[in-house]
């Protein structure tokens, strides 16, 4: 295993002119970095005042969330969800896009699991479930830290 996946570390990521810089914490994977910085650039035209790790309030702190004043308009979380947190979220939360990535996985368990957990739940607005390939880092993410990716990049699938 990589050295570099527990060592503490600063990134800085680009998108056109704006700029995010997210500090690896030594508990957390490089992986983890990675997915927030590409579900930043992914999602960033469409939630412009997106934000990464701050806390909303709320049990759950998202990895990255744009907030309106009614409570989260948009919210992702980069990695592994337990069923408990993910079913809480789509339930207190139904009118939040939802996007939930994963790194090199199949994406059919992954859609099996959150339709088992949203089912009964009634929900206003869709989830987006991503999979990063694995050489995402190097193939969306240029040395200076430029994100170049979309949707039509990467294996996905909306629910509604």
């Amino acid at each position: 295993m990589d050295a570099d996946l527990y060592l503490r570390g600063k990134y800085t990521f680009r998108l056109n002119a704006q700029k995010l810089i997210l500090v690896k914490k030594s508990v957390e994977s490089r992986r983890h970095v990675l997915m927030k910085a590409l579900l930043w650039g992914l999602y960033l035209p469409d939630y412009p005042g997106l934000q990464v790790e701050v806390s909303i309030g709320y049990k759950y702190k998202p990895d990255l969330v744009q907030m309106d004043a009614d409570g989260p308009l948009f919210w992702a979380e980069a990695g592994r969800v337990g069923a408990e947190k993910l079913r809480r979220l789509l339930k207190r939360f139904p009118r939040t896009h939802f996007a939930l990535a994963a790194w090199g996985s199949a994406l059919a368990p992954l859609e099996t699991r959150i339709r088992r957990q949203s089912r009964g739940v009634k929900r206003v607005a869709p989830v987006d479930i991503i999979v990063f390939p694995k050489d995402a880092g190097t193939r969306f993410i240029d040395p200076r830290g430029h994100i170049r990716v979309a949707h039509n990049d990467l294996n996905w699938l909306r629910i509604a």
